[in-house]
């Protein structure tokens, strides 16, 4: 742990309640816990941060929650009866717009995946253009020149014979074709910053997927990102989604097997409408999907196809 949350983690064991970043800095200044190598006119924006994203990556894990917008508490008392109950309930946070445009996109060009057959294409043969040095990154999904495909990581979350959906709302999506729309997939760009030592075969694919579902649907990271992850995660295909007749994006199809004990459909999410679709049953309303999902469902069940 770091010095600024030895610090919140001794305020706040010393008042016994919920405070603010300031009113905790504040507290450590009048207590005398606040090292000298520690200086800045912003120290209490620094501290907010370094607590927020403590909750952020650790989940139940953190040592800390906050009781409402910008204030913070220690997790050790939620079962504390000395405290009073409104200070032992965790805030279930409505979740800002996902960033999902955080860096240079990965793309293709038309031209070279135009030398791939359908739309619907191995996984082997995407990867092989990629390693072979056929990608580039544009400034983000939205300045793209007109012959590059952005690929985007398309997580499906799935368990036995059932995926998870959702409905589209402003937290996810804002495109027209997708507002209000269910979806089958948590989808996210591949950019730059997913490539590293140890993403260097798929480019950082799986992993900014897996990302993306470790935010949106709150799932600890240690299940995310275990020692298990070829087993819970596994890309095998890619689609190429055409839009007005001509190829737009590509999606790296992901597949990633829900823990047994973690059910997101139970936990109250900012996303809307969680529920566990089977893939054995007739779609009868394929058009409440969004385009990307449908192309996926269209796939799966016109070739008799696990996802």
């Amino acid at each position: 742990m770091d010095t600024y949350l030895n610090i919140a983690e001794a305020v706040l064991r010393g008042v016994r309640r919920p405070l603010t970043a300031k009113e905790i800095l504040d507290t450590a200044y009048a207590s005398d816990l606040v090292p000298s190598q520690l200086h800045g006119r912003t120290q209490h924006k620094t501290m907010g941060a370094r607590l927020s994203e403590d909750i952020l990556l650790l989940r139940e894990r953190s040592a800390f929650f906050r009781t409402e917008p910008g204030r913070f508490f220690l997790r050790e008392y939620l079962t504390d009866a000395s405290i009073p109950e409104k200070h032992r309930i965790p805030m279930i946070a409505r979740r800002r717009a996902r960033e999902l445009h955080r860096g240079r996109a990965l793309a293709l060009s038309r031209h070279a995946l135009s030398k791939l057959n359908g739309s619907a294409l191995a996984r082997d043969e995407v990867m092989s253009l990629l390693q072979s040095g056929g990608l580039h990154y544009t400034p983000d999904v939205h300045h793209r020149g007109l012959d590059d495909i952005v690929l985007w990581s398309f997580v499906v979350v799935t368990r036995d014979e059932c995926v998870l959906t959702y409905r589209h709302g402003r937290y996810r999506e804002g495109r027209d074709a997708f507002l209000r729309r269910r979806s089958i997939g948590f989808f996210t760009p591949v950019v730059d910053q997913d490539w590293n030592l140890f993403d260097k075969e798929d480019h950082g694919v799986i992993s900014s997927g897996l990302k993306a579902i470790m935010v949106d649907l709150d799932v600890p990271a240690e299940a995310v990102f275990g020692r298990d992850k070829e087993d819970l995660a596994r890309l095998n295909r890619f689609l190429l989604y055409n839009e007005n007749g001509q190829p737009k994006d590509l999606l790296a199809v992901i597949r990633f097997e829900c823990p047994r004990w973690f059910d997101p459909a139970k936990r109250r999410l900012a996303i809307n409408d969680l529920s566990w679709m089977s893939l054995r049953s007739q779609i009868n309303h394929l058009e409440d999907f969004d385009p990307w999902s449908q192309s996926v469902l269209q796939i799966v069940q016109t070739d008799a196809v696990a996802i």
